[in-house]
């Protein structure tokens, strides 16, 4: 097992050795060996010994922490992270070095918009004649967009991928069954199922990333297609986005199968939005670890690459500047 997921069956964590011992109201729920864990993701309120913190840290599991009823991700501690300075240098140069920021936000967007038009074209399968038409359509659209990705300006790269998710979304809406009310992408609440599935397997996948980022050395504030802001982990908003596409269409799966109902989801209370039932979070959390497992060897592999490619970068720009250097 890989993943623990901790919701609101559960309202107290403890260790006892080297397990993770649950409780819901004082009695005993489970019990959870540390080793073979690799993270856990709290979400919701609950008490959580700092000592079972401790064996999370010493064992280096990473620890997410993810809100209540909408799963939006809040912290990420990570025990054992990469101390080369050198990998963060290398970022930093990689940064401010104009054409070589520009050339890894063009490659992030060119993936993500290519992976969108691809999924356009398998969702043509299984779709009502005119639903297909209008997915090739889109898909075709969203090429030619991709193709003007290499010679774009990095202030047209934001209007190329919004473009390019207004017509995606837009074709998204007519292979999901009608019934789930789909009509766009929204977030922050999602409105309907689609979106709140969405915006929760998002979330998962950026604590994914967060996670790998810091194991790999990296600093995950500072990004490459998006800009430094207060308080964003830009790079891992960056390495996220060429992936969503994948998650896109095992969620499209799902909803054609029916693995999630209408009824599986809430709305309204003191709280806007929709969301998934406690009961069918379970279910949710189940596949989304069944779809994350065999992607994650290509993930570390990518952030190792990443590191290795940004500190041989400033591994170049410490050589240029060295005496006696030859600059001719």
């Amino acid at each position: 097992m890989g993943t623990l997921v901790v919701d609101s069956s559960v309202d107290e964590v403890r260790r006892d050795g080297q397990t993770l011992t649950l409780y819901k109201g004082g009695k005993l729920q489970g019990r959870v060996p540390v080793p073979p864990l690799e993270r856990v993701v709290f979400q919701g309120g609950l008490r959580v010994d700092t000592r079972a913190l401790h064996l999370l840290a010493d064992q280096g599991v990473s620890v997410h922490f993810l809100s209540g009823r909408h799963g939006q991700w809040r912290a990420t501690l990570v025990g054992q992270a990469h101390n080369d300075a050198g990998v963060r240098m290398g970022q930093f140069a990689a940064y401010h070095h104009g054409p070589t920021r520009l050339a890894i936000a063009r490659e992030i967007v060119e993936r993500k918009l290519r992976a969108q038009a691809d999924n356009l074209l398998l969702w043509t399968e299984g779709s009502r004649p005119a639903d297909a038409k209008a997915c090739r359509a889109a898909a075709a659209g969203i090429l030619e967009i991709a193709a003007r990705v290499p010679a774009a300006s990095a202030e047209s790269l934001l209007g190329h991928e919004g473009a390019a998710a207004r017509a995606y979304f837009d074709a998204l809406a007519r292979v999901v069954p009608a019934s789930y009310g789909f009509a766009g992408r929204t977030r922050r609440p999602p409105t309907d199922p689609v979106n709140a599935l969405l915006s929760l397997g998002y979330t998962l996948l950026h604590a994914e990333w967060e996670r790998l980022v810091r194991l790999v050395g990296l600093d995950p504030a500072v990004g490459f297609y998006h800009a430094l802001e207060f308080g964003r982990p830009s790079l891992v908003c960056d390495l996220v986005e060429p992936w969503r596409p994948a998650y896109d269409r095992w969620v499209v799966q799902q909803l054609r199968e029916r693995a999630f109902r209408s009824t599986d989801f809430a709305r309204g209370g003191a709280r806007a939005g929709c969301w998934l039932k406690p009961a069918a979070r379970k279910r949710f959390y189940l596949g989304f670890e069944g779809w994350a497992q065999p992607l994650r060897g290509a993930w570390r592999t990518e952030a190792r690459d990443l590191a290795a490619r940004l500190a041989e970068r400033a591994a170049e720009a410490r050589a240029a500047e060295a005496p006696g250097h030859d600059t001719a």
